[in-house]
């Protein structure tokens, strides 16, 4: 199954919501990144819940066909990122995401909060 890269930002989203991720935002990077066309950031409660979170997320994609690039960070639970080409996800603890702050990288791109 082929999505649009909006269309696969939403299936993350949906996701992350399932297993009951936090403050979920996605950033549209369209045309300023070449690397992504959305970045999604979100944090669990724990580094247990952000691997759940990981976990869950591979599992529905998976189910439709698609497939990380690549997971960073899973072992450790305080910063997963999750390469899908076209939406790049970050799943923070929630001191980890503080420490970061990467919502001050895209300060000035569309944002969409879940």
């Amino acid at each position: 199954m082929t999505l649009s890269s909006q269309e696969q930002a939403k299936e993350l989203v949906r996701a992350a919501e399932d297993v009951k991720a936090e403050q979920i935002i996605a950033f549209d990077v369209i045309g300023k990144s070449p690397l992504t066309d959305y970045v999604l950031i979100c944090q669990g409660r724990s580094q247990a819940h952000a691997k759940g979170i990981a976990d869950h997320i591979r599992e529905e994609l998976d189910k439709k066909g698609i497939h990380p690039l690549s997971v960073e960070g899973h072992a450790e639970g305080s910063w997963i990122l999750m390469d899908y080409t076209d939406v790049i996800v970050h799943i923070f603890h929630p001191e980890t995401r503080t420490y970061y702050n990467l919502e001050d990288l895209h300060k000035n791109d569309p944002v969409e909060t879940f």
